[in-house]
């Protein structure tokens, strides 16, 4: 089986010694989550895809509405990014 690892690429800080004012820290973070989310969307339609092929039509169609669910959830915070920004 194919293990996926990967490195989220920063560290989660709380403290607000930095300087950034507590509203530019939120909406870089948000920021951040989309993109990384999208990343993820990626990989789990590349994911199903691969169910697809190996006959677990199924499956694809569970991960493809899990997609899907993941998308939207990801423009609603995107539209919140937008009235942040």
């Amino acid at each position: 089986m194919h293990e996926h690892g990967h490195d989220h690429g920063h560290e989660h800080h709380h403290d607000h010694a930095s300087g950034a004012a507590p509203m530019e820290e939120l909406v870089a973070m948000l920021r951040y989550m989309v993109g990384h989310n999208d990343a993820h969307i990626r990989e789990l339609a590349e994911l199903a895809g691969q169910l697809d092929t190996a006959g677990e039509h199924g499956q694809y169609e569970q991960v493809m509405r899990a997609v899907e669910e993941y998308r939207q959830a990801n423009a609603r915070l995107q539209g919140v990014l937008e009235k942040l920004e």
